[in-house]
């Protein structure tokens, strides 16, 4: 066979792999409840039955039924716990794009026993069920089921992950064992935090916020809030003030790109875990002097807001054009709880007039697959740039 055409039918391969749809945003392990003594917060969520929670098995949240013999029950963590580990984050999981949640669980009893997985979503807790009844057996064994139920606003804030355990008379009161939950799926190799188009929350505000150096954006009345921000409906649409001349520059920042609603509470946290790079297009305009350049510095406010960690500083000619600044992740501690993703502008002397059109975030391919897509161009598959994302 020609080695060409072996190379070919290998790239296409690998491509279909790389650019099939993405269905996750970064699994990963949400409660193991490692060492002995600590439930996680985890409780009885409603039922008829009352139930005992206890963490004596490392490795092992038991829950022991001791009311009405068998009947139901419901269990769930708390409303203001995201995860196991980091524990000071509250608000919602963000488990956008992911494709299932995934349960290590059993009972003590004789038959399976028909159970309702759950979650209660945006800030206001809408009750969701994930898919059918899945039918737990005797044993701990593993469970999956499907997150595509759920809107993009309701998947992106989730308030409790929860178990409600169907009625189970002739088995009578059991002990049952969850050993561990998790996020799945195949990690989103792009992913638009912001966007600024029409018809996104706010009217294209997207919950951006007046963070710090409030003075410097013309119109803030010095609060943590959106006085001063307006939209921009030219083009795509993007976030557009003026930044006063004579300023330190001003730091904008977001939540997970549903509407602020008043507190960030409302749209925290973000889950970035699974990227590289941040990308931001972003344009300035000086009238008085469109040749000069200002600083553009992005940052992250994350764990509870109690880390501030900075992702490089680049300049951004005031030109008044769009240019895409691409800021390196690397380094960057618990990006899996960003509460704020932020832009904070540096000094400047002439008024500015600022807009942001995107910020994107996106996970650098392995030396391997980067090689199989320059590859696959040279054959002339890749006939536009980002085919992937």
């Amino acid at each position: 066979m020609n080695p060409r055409r072996v190379l070919f039918a290998s790239f296409v391969v690998l491509f279909l792999a790389l650019c099939s749809p993405a269905s996750a945003q970064s699994p990963s392990v949400l409660y193991t409840w490692a060492g002995t003594g600590n439930v996680q917060q985890w409780f009885k969520s409603f039922g008829t039955n009352t139930v005992t929670l206890a963490n004596t098995t490392p490795g092992e949240l038991t829950v022991t039924e001791t009311g009405t013999a068998g009947s139901s029950v419901a269990l769930s963590d708390d409303f203001n716990r995201v995860r196991e580990t980091p524990a000071g984050p509250n608000g919602g999981l963000d488990l956008t794009g992911l494709d299932y949640l995934e349960f290590d669980i059993g009972h003590n009893g004789a038959s399976p026993i028909n159970t309702q997985v759950y979650v209660q979503a945006t800030p206001s807790s809408t009750f969701v069920a994930l898919g059918p009844d899945i039918s737990i057996t005797p044993g701990v064994n593993t469970y999956q089921v499907p997150l595509t139920g759920l809107t993009a606003a309701q998947q992106v804030y989730i308030r409790t992950i929860g178990l409600n355990i169907r009625d189970h008379a002739a088995q009578g009161n059991l002990a049952w064992t969850v050993r561990e939950v998790r996020s799945g799926g195949i990690p989103l190799a792009t992913r638009d935090l912001i966007t600024h188009d029409a018809g996104t929350p706010e009217g294209g505000l997207q919950g951006a916020l007046v963070n710090f150096d409030n003075a410097a954006v013309q119109g803030n009345n010095g609060g943590q809030i959106q006085t001063g921000l307006s939209w921009n409906s030219a083009g795509s649409g993007s976030l557009q003030w003026t930044d006063v001349g004579g300023s330190s520059g001003a730091a904008i920042s977001y939540g997970n790109g549903t509407a602020l609603n008043g507190n960030t509470f409302n749209e925290r946290v973000t889950d970035l875990s699974n990227y590289q790079t941040m990308l931001v297009r972003i344009s300035a305009l000086d009238a008085a002097n469109p040749t000069g350049t200002v600083d553009v510095q992005t940052f992250f406010q994350k764990n509870n807001f109690g880390s501030f960690q900075a992702a490089g500083t680049q300049s951004l000619v005031t030109d008044g054009s769009f240019q895409d600044l691409v800021f390196s992740l690397a380094g960057l501690t618990d990006m899996n709880v960003v509460d704020q993703t932020g832009i904070n502008l540096g000094a400047h002397a002439n008024n500015l007039t600022i807009n942001v059109d995107l910020i994107q975030f996106n996970a650098v391919p392995e030396p391997a697959s980067a090689l199989a897509l320059a590859a696959l161009a040279g054959l002339g598959l890749m006939r536009r740039r980002n085919r992937c994302s």
